[in-house]
Formats: structure tokens, C-alpha cells, sequence
């Protein structure tokens, strides 16, 4: 084997070895089993996965840059507070951005995509438990990215994909504090039909009053009393 494939199949390797350490820890800190504050040890994680520290290294720089760690020159690093201000602005971009896809779908969706969006509300409304908030937010989420979908636009959609991830941490956790949430099927269906009826201005509204109160709701956990 030469040099070049060698190099290449390693490269090949760590770059897998990075995904996966990222995913792991960002279930990890979402799900809140690595909590604000808790610093993260470089050596116990190479330790228990296995691995060196060039992976985990290149893991930890993508969860500073979602805003999940912070990495401290010469400290090592913690799990990020969550900052009010932070997540209140980033639900303001996906409310724009969302808003902006629902426009999209009215007019480019075809029957057959927005009979696929109605059984995902359908489904959304069936199994809605309050009880059981992050069944409730995958639920949600399959909905809210399906409008993303439907808007057939990559450069919205990557964007719409790395805020979520950004915000999903502080989204779970005030679901957790928050479990009635009022008229959430009623304003997911209002998106809904709106959409159906390719009325646009009405889809935008419905989808921007919806992540208004979902802002709102989140941020009033997290608002120092």
C-alpha cells in the first residue's frame, strides 16, 4: 500500500472517529446527562472510547462552535450554561427562516408532499403526550423539518439544521419544566392548513406565531427570576 492511501485511509478515519465522538457527546449534553458546568475530562474520554486525542479534540471544537462546550486555552473545557439571550436570538432566526420555508412550500410542493405533511400532523396529534417532552419534540421536529423540506432549499435547509441543533438543549429542558403547552396542536395545524391551502402569507404567519410562543415558553425557564 503506498504512502498517499495510507495517509488518506487514516485521515478516512479520524475524520469518523470525530463524527461519531460528536454525536455521542452532544446526545450527552442535550439529553442532560453532562450538565452546564461540568467540566470534561480530555483523558477519561480518550479512555473510555478508545481513541486519541486528536479526534476528541476535533469533536470538542465542533461542540464549542454549536455553543454546547466552551474550551478554555490550557483549562480543558466544560459544558456551556445556556444563555437566554443566545437561544432567544437563534429562535428568532428559525422562526425567520421557517417562516420563509413555509412561503416556499406553498408554492412548490406537490400533492402528494403536502399529503405526507398532513399525516405527519396527523400523527404529531395522535401520540402528543405532554408527559413525555422529548417524544413530544421529535414528533414536532419530523413536522417542522418536513416544511423545511418541502422548500427545496439546501443553503435553508443546512442553516435551519445547525441552529436546531444549537437550541434543541435549552428546547428539551423547558419542555421539561413547561409540559402544558397550550394549543399546540391547534397552531401546528393551522401550519398545516395553511400550507395545504397554498396561502402563503396566512403559512407564515401561522409557523412564526407558533416559534413565537415556543420562544417564549423556552425563555421564561431560563430568564433569571
Amino acid at each position: 500500500m503506498g504512502a498517499g492511501i495510507l495517509i488518506a485511509r487514516m485521515m478516512s478515519e479520524t475524520t469518523h472517529l470525530h463524527h461519531q465522538l460528536t454525536e455521542i457527546l452532544r446526545d450527552r449534553i442535550v439529553d442532560g446527562v453532562l450538565s452546564p458546568g461540568t467540566p470534561i475530562s480530555e483523558r477519561e474520554l480518550c479512555e473510555e472510547f478508545e481513541v486519541s486525542r486528536t479526534p476528541l479534540r476535533e469533536a470538542l471544537k465542533v461542540l464549542e462552535s454549536e455553543g454546547l462546550i466552551q474550551l478554555f486555552r490550557n483549562r480543558g473545557a466544560i459544558v456551556a450554561p445556556i444563555s437566554v439571550e443566545t437561544i432567544e436570538d437563534k429562535l428568532a432566526v428559525i422562526g425567520a427562516l421557517e417562516g420563509y420555508a413555509a412561503r416556499q412550500a406553498c408554492r412548490h410542493a406537490s400533492d402528494e408532499e403536502l399529503a405526507t405533511l398532513a399525516s405527519l400532523h396527523a400523527r404529531f396529534a395522535a401520540e402528543y403526550d405532554p408527559a413525555k417532552p422529548e417524544h413530544y419534540f421529535e414528533l414536532h421536529q419530523a413536522l417542522h423539518r418536513k416544511i423545511i423540506e418541502l422548500a427545496n432549499n439546501p443553503t435553508l435547509r443546512d442553516s435551519y439544521t445547525l441552529l436546531s441543533r444549537h437550541v434543541k438543549r435549552a428546547r428539551i429542558v423547558g419542555l421539561k419544566q413547561h409540559r402544558q403547552l397550550p394549543d399546540v396542536i391547534e397552531e401546528n395545524g393551522a401550519i398545516v392548513r395553511a400550507v395545504l391551502a397554498r396561502d402563503e402569507a396566512a403559512a407564515q404567519l401561522a409557523v412564526e406565531k407558533h416559534l413565537q410562543r415556543v420562544s417564549e415558553t423556552v425563555v421564561r425557564y431560563f430568564r433569571p427570576r
